[in-house]
């Protein structure tokens, strides 16, 4: 690409996203050149800022180090984040359910804690183009062995969600129960910054130029009130979008995302055996919630579960609506939001009220004595 080109997609791509809420970027950018997205945050920085006290590290096949979280004893339940995050959209979740459960929450390839993926032959390199599906796949399946887990329940969200279906349909051994929430698999429209960043030129520049604004306007697309995106929040999805070799890594997991919302898998999912609990929120800007029900139909041992004021980050915008129901699922019960009377996650006393059979309850009911 010649240098006029080259600073045509600069401009292009500053123009796309340097304005898109800015006044919270800014607060939320150590450095200007973090802010307009021309320099990455070296690993320690960021590791300083969100490591866990209960954070480990285990090294994958391609001696990658990756981080994941491991807290609390039982039952396993093992949490896989989506596309443009990190396990620490599970925070409450791995908090709450450790007390009955061992929790654990991983940083997959590409992302969090455990960025980029390392070139083969000088591993303190990073090569962002050796990450790839069966990369992704690889990694999990081995990171399971070397835990020796044998039977667990596997959460999986968005991109998380498709490698979770992956796993539990080539693995019904393992996968005692199946949760996936808003999975992207199938064909549907591409959002507009997804879309604007992928284009033609401006893909290639943005492996060395991504604004933060640009991490930012993802965050906000996937929850459904912007006023449930704490300002912690939006430093954490632009710190993380910005470890060293994440640029280019970024734009290769989000041209899978895109590849599958515009060509769908080849994977029959019909296939998976498991016990599944399908979850989607009605305000799902990201991935379409039009694939509810086909994912439903496709997994014959499955319930659906939808909640109509939650957008794609549920687990951080209402973390109580699903966490009760995928107990519930886990142990075996009837689920809240479908088994307590209201439809679609919604509950109200008055819907309880109307399947009560009140007149053998109260007795015949009678008009009020009119006035004389």
């Amino acid at each position: 690409m010649t240098s006029i080109k080259t600073l045509t997609a600069l401009c292009l791509i500053l123009n796309l996203f340097a304005c898109a809420h800015i006044g919270e970027t800014t607060k939320s950018s150590p450095t200007l050149g973090n802010l307009l997205g021309i320099t990455e945050l070296p690993d320690w920085y960021v590791r300083s800022r969100y490591t866990y006290p209960d954070s480990k590290w285990i090294d994958n096949d391609f001696g990658l180090r990756m981080h994941y979280r491991d807290a609390g004893e039982g039952p396993v339940i093992l949490l896989l984040h989506g596309e443009a995050s990190s396990l620490h959209i599970w925070e409450y979740w791995v908090d709450t359910l450790s007390q009955d459960y061992r929790v654990i929450a991983l940083d997959l390839p590409g992302s969090g804690l455990t960025g980029a993926t390392h070139c083969l032959t000088e591993n303190m390199d990073t090569c962002a183009e050796n990450i790839s599906e069966d990369y992704i796949k690889h990694s999990l399946t081995y990171f399971i062995e070397d835990l020796k887990l044998s039977r667990f329940t596997l959460v999986g969200h968005s991109l998380g969600g498709y490698f979770a279906a992956l796993y539990a349909k080539e693995h019904p051994e393992k996968v005692e129960n199946l949760v996936l929430m808003s999975p992207v698999a199938h064909q549907q429209d591409v959002p507009k910054p997804l879309a604007q960043l992928l284009q033609p030129g401006i893909d290639l520049v943005a492996e060395y130029v991504q604004p933060a604004t640009l991490h930012t306007s993802i965050a906000h697309l996937r929850y459904s009130d912007a006023k449930n995106l704490t300002e912690a929040n939006v430093k954490r999805y632009i710190h993380l979008g910005q470890t060293e070799g994440a640029f280019r890594t970024n734009v290769r997991l989000l041209k899978m995302v895109k590849g599958l919302m515009e060509q769908g898998t080849l994977e029959d999912f019909s296939e998976i055996s498991t016990n599944t609990l399908i979850i989607w929120g009605s305000r799902d800007k990201w991935v379409s919630v039009d694939h509810a029900e086909r994912w439903q139909e496709s997994i014959a041992s499955s319930q659906l579960v939808k909640y109509p004021f939650s957008g794609n980050l549920i687990m951080e915008e209402e973390p109580e609506l699903p966490l009760a129901d995928i107990t519930a699922f886990v142990a075996g019960d009837p689920l809240p939001s479908i088994d307590g009377g209201g439809s679609e996650g919604s509950f109200t006393i008055q819907d309880a009220l109307n399947k009560l059979d009140q007149e053998s309850l109260f007795g015949p009911k009678t008009e009020p004595d009119s006035a004389d």
